[in-house]
């Protein structure tokens, strides 16, 4: 049984390539996503072990890695199981171009709603209510976005203008999503907060992404390889996602890991000493560089 729980969310400073490893339509190198609602997701066993990598380089104590990430294979790795788990992680806000205010941070009453159900379920209050929906031509936004308004009732978000909904309690939501952020989003962030549709949402996270064309090279001749031209999916920069951690006693204990509460102490200070990670695909492009905020 797991004995302590962590919320962490993940902010993207750069674009981040999750590979699903299947080509859809044009797109030959496609991000992760979920099967019942095709929003973006971070597979937890990649964060997982990119975090597990992210360990082994900064503590150098390899039996300290094994006790909590569990053995690596080839090293007796039925020994004993792992005493951390990570969950997939969920999108929560997406970036999209705004004609005023230059993007918005927008989410939708089924992510709102699934957040705080998580939360809740594991101990976690969010004492707001979350809008039942929202209409396909409007969006909601907090009192402090005019920024985002091109007149005093309308905003535009890619090509599309939407209507602003007028009583809402979006400032309240704001307010409750913000101290689960990374420092540096919370001072703007109710200027640039919207909630637009389901349907909306759904359909800016499908193709408000960022498609980027490669070439591949070859090393002998320095030339295009004949054929070598391919599209990669990425999930835009600022985009926010959130997961959970899950922590048990170690099942291999040593002298300063004999419980979960240790355990945590370590992963927090971990997160604590090095909270801008490299996940995902293309590393030494420069992709995958996200912040990791612990709640």
């Amino acid at each position: 049984m797991f004995k302590e729980k962590l919320v962490i969310t993940y902010h993207a400073l750069t674009p981040v390539h999750f590979g699903s490893g299947v080509s859809l339509s044009y797109v030959d190198n496609a991000i992760q996503r979920e099967k019942h609602t095709d929003y973006p997701m971070l597979a937890g066993s990649g964060i997982k072990g990119a975090i597990r990598e992210l360990a082994s380089r900064a503590w150098q104590d390899k039996d300290k890695v094994s006790a909590i990430f569990g053995p690596e294979a080839g090293e007796n790795s039925s020994a004993y199981a792992s005493c951390i788990s990570f969950t997939d992680a969920k999108i929560l806000l997406f970036p999209v171009r705004s004609v005023r205010g230059v993007f918005a941070w927008i989410t939708s009453p089924y992510v709102l709603k699934r957040f705080k159900s998580e939360l809740e379920s594991l101990g976690f209050r969010i004492e707001v209510e979350i809008p039942p929906d929202v209409d396909d031509s409007k969006v909601v936004i907090c009192n402090s976005s005019s920024v985002l308004k091109i007149d005093d009732s309308k905003v535009a978000f890619e090509e599309f203008i939407f209507e602003v909904e007028g009583s809402s309690n979006a400032d309240a939501i704001a307010t409750n999503l913000k101290k689960y952020l990374p420092y540096e989003l919370q001072n703007d962030f109710e200027s640039r907060f919207a909630i637009v549709s389901d349907n909306v949402f759904r359909d800016f996270v499908k193709y408000a992404v960022e498609i980027r064309t490669r070439i591949r090279i070859n090393q002998t001749t320095g030339t295009v390889e004949q054929g070598g031209l391919f599209t990669v999916e990425l999930v835009p920069a600022e985009a926010v996602f959130y997961g959970f951690v899950f922590i048990t006693d170690p099942y291999n204990k040593t002298q300063n890991l004999n419980d979960s509460s240790a355990v945590k102490n370590e992963i927090c200070s971990l997160f604590k000493d090095y909270s801008i990670i490299q996940f995902g695909g293309d590393e030494t492009l420069g992709m995958g560089l996200m912040k990791v905020n612990v709640y």
